[in-house]
């Protein structure tokens, strides 16, 4: 059977864990490296920009692909303080035209 959402139990979910796991691994050791080496190649460059779009490829998965660890529930006041700063821009907005 070919995986599909239309049928969930066909979607091998601890493989695709365990690949997003190794992925924000690396991604985590680039960062490292970026800390303490900047050598100005172009390879560099062409490696940090590859780590940034694996970690939001990784990211962009549904919540149950994550990894548990990975996991991050959004607060309350997340939740609010995001519908605070929506609140703003809107306001601006409308001010400014």
């Amino acid at each position: 059977m070919t995986p599909s959402v239309n049928t969930p139990g066909s979607i091998a979910f601890e493989s695709i864990q365990t690949a997003a796991r190794a992925v924000l691994a690396i991604t985590r050791e680039v960062d490292k490296w970026r800390e303490d080496y900047d050598p100005m190649t172009d390879e560099w460059h062409t490696l940090l920009n590859l780590s940034e779009a694996a970690a939001k490829l990784a990211f962009a998965l549904p919540v149950e692909m994550l990894p548990p660890e990975e996991v991050r529930h959004v607060s309350e006041y997340e939740l609010r303080l995001s519908d605070e700063l929506l609140a703003l821009f809107d306001a601006i907005e409308t001010a400014e035209g």
